[in-house]
């Protein structure tokens, strides 16, 4: 329970520090680093919970970090050069997309 309550700040902590616009890429290093680190501990706590390899649950955590980090980053960037508004009305439709598939990702498990 307590790595759920952490996880969840430091989510919404994320939330809000990614629409400030000072806020770094989140393809350099402060901002990809954690996120590596905080999939994979979250990916091998699924896989945990499921009574699965951890080693395999990290992996994949870490490979759902990354695809949604440059994948998201890549989503965001040409739908608001595409569509010519500012970045932070694209961006919480992102994080509601990220959220939504994070959860069907996990309840297949």
């Amino acid at each position: 329970m307590p790595a759920a309550v952490i996880f969840t700040l430091l989510a919404l902590v994320e939330l809000v520090t990614d629409k400030l616009p000072k806020t770094p890429s989140r393809t350099a290093p402060p901002g990809l680093i954690p996120r590596i680190l905080l999939g994979g501990l979250s990916g091998a706590c699924v896989a945990a919970a499921w009574r699965e390899g951890i080693v395999l649950g990290a992996v994949l955590g870490i490979m759902g970090a990354l695809a949604g980090t440059y994948g998201g980053y890549q989503a965001r960037s040409r739908l608001v050069k595409a569509l010519g508004i500012p970045d932070f009305v694209i961006a919480p439709l992102e994080d509601l997309v990220t959220i939504g598939g994070s959860l069907f990702v996990v309840s297949w498990f």
